[in-house]
């Protein structure tokens, strides 16, 4: 079957594989006539084409709390909250063609405040007026054509890179060119609109956010490698207001080398390098939006030792390096927070002041899980965080997390997480798209320099 095959490059941009789709005769014809009516689904022409249906659910309940809040605006110094998130998964394949259609519509993905939510819609009147809510939106729209061994994608796609380092769980307008060579080598070749600048406006091609990318994907002596090389476009010409697409004319660099270290561990080592930076309005003297050079990096030894799982790493981002909020620190306050699911108790984020000079950030972290069943596990993590910040000052803190999880069965998940981190003056908190954000770093009014911050969440996933 066109679709069914795996390769190292479809991981290496996707944050999830596609999922395979199964055959299922009258199942799946009548959950097909569902959608385009019974007489059509059941009809000879609709015997090639195949579906998968899919569900996504998370619940979470979560508590943040720190005075640090409260100077950075907040009317208390902690907050508690529950919110959902729910998506609904079709996946078509044309099996005479090999041609698919992905799809995935978010129709929840918001924190509750109650069934009035005063939103605005097009016109007053409405079927239900008293308990207006959200609007379902797109997902993940995205067409797959092969062409002999290539392979294309045109359309809303997921993509992750270099184990969440560079990007996490996020989701771009893009065409994407696969192309294999070998079972061990592979080449994409990518094109992303990040930005349209149009806003409302007629024949306005300024500043639309163009991003040109290359990536090789190997397996060199029995190590995974990956390198990847990204443009961003520079069409910000007589954009005025502070309305420019923050990377113009930026070149980058992200790369990967994992493997194992004997049959004691695995290890991964990966880097982002941001530079060329010509953002008009950025300001010279310190280097933001990657006007100078930007470098971070990660080491990653993770492995078992009987019941255990155990893992250690460092994490570096020099001169306001990237990191994407979607690195696992093993903190569940720092990063820890993928762009399209993010979590409500990520409070704080290195490598995301996008090249601000003199700008140093470091983690050492630890971390052991137990299997005590096989199904629940306990996990504690440990580690250090490092800020030399140009105006916070320099300091260091010390970070604890504690994450309890039970795999009910294969599709239901519960997880408890709690973690805490000391007081540290160059930390400012950022906050988080469920609770909120911040000024941002570099704002002393959100700095925890006198409390600590810690914050705990209940969970349940749900995913077939």
């Amino acid at each position: 079957m066109a679709l069914k095959w795996t390769n190292k490059a479809q991981g290496a941009l996707n944050s999830s594989a596609d999922r395979k789709l199964r055959i299922s005769s009258l199942t799946k014809a009548i959950g097909l006539a569902s959608v385009f009516g019974a007489t059509t689904a059941l009809s000879p022409a609709a015997q090639a084409l195949k579906t998968d249906f899919g569900v996504e659910y998370r619940a979470t309940g979560f508590q943040v709390e720190s005075e640090a809040f409260e100077l950075g605006g907040a009317t208390g110094d902690s907050d508690n909250g529950m919110a959902h998130l729910i998506r609904v998964k079709t996946d078509f394949l044309d099996e005479d063609t090999g041609i698919s259609l992905h799809t995935s519509l978010e129709v929840a993905g918001d924190r509750w405040s109650g069934d009035a939510r005063n939103y605005e819609t097009t016109g007053p009147q409405g079927f239900n007026t008293s308990n207006n809510g959200d609007n379902v939106r797109l997902d993940l729209g995205y067409l797959q054509i092969p062409v002999g061994h290539t392979v294309f994608r045109v359309g809303r796609q997921a993509t992750s890179y270099n184990s969440c380092f560079l990007v996490c769980d996020d989701r771009r307008d893009r065409l994407l060119m696969i192309q294999p060579f070998s079972k061990d080598f592979q080449v994409l070749a990518l094109y992303d609109r990040r930005k349209d600048a149009h806003n409302g406006a007629t024949f306005d091609n300024n500043d639309n956010g163009d991003q040109y990318g290359l990536a090789a994907v190997a397996k060199v002596a029995g190590l995974d490698t990956s390198l990847l090389l990204l443009h961003y476009g520079k069409n910000d010409s007589g954009v005025t207001g502070g309305n420019e697409y923050a990377l113009q004319g930026v070149n980058a660099v992200s790369g990967y080398v994992a493997g194992d270290v004997g049959e004691l561990a695995k290890m991964t080592v990966g880097f982002n390098l941001f530079m060329d930076g010509e953002l008009q309005t950025a300001d010279p003297s310190n280097g933001q939006y990657f006007t100078e050079d930007s470098m971070s990096q990660f080491v990653r030894l993770e492995g078992s030792l009987g019941l255990m799982d155990w893992g250690l790493q460092y994490a570096g981002a020099q001169d306001g390096g990237l990191v994407s909020t979607g690195f696992d620190t093993y903190s569940s306050l720092i990063n820890s927070n993928p762009e399209s699911t993010n979590s409500p108790t990520s409070v704080y984020s290195i490598g995301q002041t996008f090249g601000v000079e003199d700008l140093d950030q470091q983690i050492i972290a630890g971390k052991a899980t137990f299997n005590l069943t096989p199904k629940f596990s306990i996990t504690g993590a440990v580690g250090q965080l490092d800020v030399d910040h140009p105006a916070l000052g320099t300091d260091d803190s010390m970070f604890y997390d504690l994450e309890l999880s039970y795999q009910v069965n294969k599709s239901l998940r519960t997880w408890f997480t709690y973690g805490v981190m000391e007081e540290n003056q160059a930390v400012a908190l950022t906050g988080n798209g469920l609770i909120g954000g911040f000024s941002g770093p570099g704002d002393p009014q959100a700095s925890i320099a006198d409390d600590d911050v810690q914050a705990a969440s209940l969970n349940i996933a749900v995913d077939f």
